[in-house]
């Protein structure tokens, strides 16, 4: 007779999980400052922790940018499956964009301007959230309520500048308002 399976595996020290909570918050605002070519080695610095630390939560830079785009792409989806409840048109990109535009910066345009594919971990749902806005664009256009040639690659050329104008201390709220607003009646 066998007794219980007992785990031999420790629980990760509380101090271990705030670093690594730590690592992932700095790692989103370099991702957003600097894009896909942010240091790993300044995130740590910024984080207070040795790189040896990093590459203890996270196997390479690979695997930090995979983790911070997990989070990220789940606010995504979030911002997808309120959209995709309201009425076909103009209104749900409108605030597709504006739940998007906060995330700023060069990040946003690295994402969503790269292959899916160069985040393998991630290029399904990656694809998916692609497929999802092409298919609010698709019910726009079919209900007459948006242009035809308006595109997905539209869209994301327009999250991108979207982005940096969120992005810029200089622009404030009530501008980026105004110019998606602007932007999206010259899609009628």
């Amino acid at each position: 007779m066998t007794g219980p399976v007992v785990s031999t595996r420790r629980q990760p020290r509380t101090d271990a999980l705030r670093n690594r909570e730590r690592l992932l918050v700095l790692a989103r605002e370099h991702l957003w400052d600097k894009g896909f070519e942010f240091s790993a080695a300044a995130v740590a610095a910024d984080a207070g922790v040795g790189i040896g630390t990093l590459y203890r939560h996270f196997a390479n830079r690979d695997a930090l940018i995979e983790a911070v785009l997990a989070d990220f792409l789940t606010e995504v989806e979030a911002e997808l499956d309120a959209v995709e409840t309201m009425e076909p048109g103009v209104e749900a990109l409108g605030e597709y964009v504006r739940g998007l535009a906060g995330a700023g910066g060069r990040g946003l345009a690295d994402i969503v301007l790269a292959d899916p594919e160069s985040t393998p971990g991630l290029a399904a749902r990656r694809r998916d959230i692609r497929s999802r806005g092409g298919a609010l664009i698709a019910r726009a256009q079919e209900t007459g309520a948006m242009r035809s040639d308006f595109t997905l690659d539209d869209l994301h050329v327009f999250l991108c500048v979207i982005a940096g104008l969120s992005a810029d201390k200089r622009v404030g709220d009530v501008l980026v308002n105004r110019f998606i607003r602007d932007h999206l009646e010259g899609l009628r």
